[in-house]
């Protein structure tokens, strides 16, 4: 969370960074955080000059609350779910929905009935503070997050509040660039590189599992494109989706192939419901990626082909342009990362089972890999997906997950040659 410094005499931005980021020349990470710096005089050292009086936003980086001070039932629930805000812990929640996406970011939503004379409730729950928070699950840490504003609801008889919020990265989907860093142009840097550089003014992290692929020559983010949005465009262009760690860190990965870790039955528990969602119209036989054209070089083509639409005699063709495709290496994954989330969008279940611990007394990964055979949802076959999100819901005294379910090629590229429903 950022800190707020106001300038007195003496003070000089390099002062301020060493006081509090240990560091003279993280000055550049405080000019980032305060525009208003831009366009100032510059001292010897090259720092905007500041003033007696000026209020600054220091990026203090983030750190994982650590122990709790203080336990505060909100309500009379069960104490599964918990939230930690500024060392008290929240508990008691009779209603909640956790939401853990694979290729996403997390979120949470707490309920519980209102008490408005909990002071450490109405301390921590102020709107607009966006305070720092950690969400636990049966005493497990499911990620590190930001709270968001509370959402009170007053009726005649009662009231009730409800606790948002997300990741800390979740800032990334929200916010664009600062002005200090326009124009926001990278040429010969890695996708990591470039989330690096964007993500320090909002003091996310950003990891990686696997490779960052090859540079870019020349990418820019425009001035009303949020950060996560721009990022996105080039993960997809190497082939690598984003979700978020525990510690609520950005996180760049490579889909990889695994084994079903548990299977689910048409009219066995814990199985309650499977619906499938196709979505037709978006449903292509052939998708070709094309490298745009210069004086220089001659553009190149890619094309997917959709052998499900083509035995079928289907032909229904998409085109696009690929953005900083030099190679046809680079092209072809590209369009490929495309065919997989066309794939990912058209083919999908929504499935229902009771109870949250479906796995060896254990909370489930994201990227669950589930088998499933339910004939009267069109899966005459016994077909391994992949779990896109899992909503973990409490209403009442009912538990139940809801599994986002879409094929395991939409990530790895390899689409099945048989579909769940032949």
């Amino acid at each position: 969370m950022s800190k707020v410094h106001k300038v007195v005499s003496g003070d000089t931005l390099g002062a301020i960074a060493i006081k509090y980021l240990g560091s003279f020349n993280k000055w550049h990470d405080i000019v980032l955080a305060n525009p208003q710096l831009t366009g100032r005089k510059t001292a010897i050292d090259g720092s905007p000059l500041i003033f007696p009086g000026d209020i600054l936003v220091v990026p203090v980086k983030e750190k994982m609350q650590g122990g709790v001070t203080t336990t505060v039932e909100v309500a009379d629930g069960e104490q599964d779910v918990a939230i930690v805000i500024g060392g008290k812990k929240f508990v008691g929640f009779t209603g909640y929905e956790l939401n853990l996406s694979f290729d996403s970011l997390d979120t949470f939503s707490f309920s519980a009935p209102y008490d408005n004379s909990l002071k450490d409730l109405q301390e921590a729950i102020e709107p607009f503070s966006f305070k720092s928070c950690e969400i636990y699950y049966q005493g497990t840490l499911v990620f590190n997050g930001r709270l968001l504003t509370p959402d009170p609801k007053l009726e005649d008889v009662s009231s009730e509040i409800t606790l948002q919020g997300y990741p800390l990265c979740g800032v990334l989907n929200d916010c664009n660039v600062p002005p200090a860093k326009y124009p926001a142009q990278y040429k010969g840097l890695t996708v990591k590189q470039i989330a690096d550089e964007l993500a320090q003014a909002y003091s996310v992290e950003v990891g990686i599992q696997g490779n960052a692929g090859a540079s870019f020559e020349k990418v820019a983010c425009e001035p009303s494109e949020s950060i996560l949005s721009f990022l996105t465009k080039l993960l997809k262009q190497r082939g690598l989706l984003f979700t978020n760690d525990e510690k609520g860190n950005l996180l760049f990965f490579t889909a990889k192939e695994q084994k079903a870790a548990i299977s689910f039955i048409e009219g066995e528990a814990p199985l309650l419901s499977i619906t499938p969602k196709f979505n037709a119209q978006n449903f292509y036989s052939h998708l070709t990626g094309f490298t745009k054209t210069d004086k220089e070089n001659d553009s190149l083509s890619y094309t997917f082909k959709n052998k499900y639409l083509i035995n079928k005699g289907v032909m229904r063709y998409k085109s696009m342009i690929i953005d900083d495709a030099k190679t046809q290496s680079d092209l072809e994954k590209a369009v490929n990362t495309q065919a997989g989330k066309m794939f990912a969008d058209c083919v999908s279940y929504e499935l229902t089972c009771e109870g949250h611990i479906l796995i060896d007394n254990r909370l489930c990964k994201k990227g669950l890999c589930v088998c499933v055979k339910a004939p009267k949802a069109m899966i005459r076959l016994e077909t391994n997906f992949i779990a896109r999100n899992i909503k973990m819901i409490r209403t009442g005294d009912q538990k139940t997950t809801q599994l986002s379910l879409v094929l395991p090629g939409s990530y790895t590229g390899k689409i099945p040659e048989v579909m769940p429903w032949e």
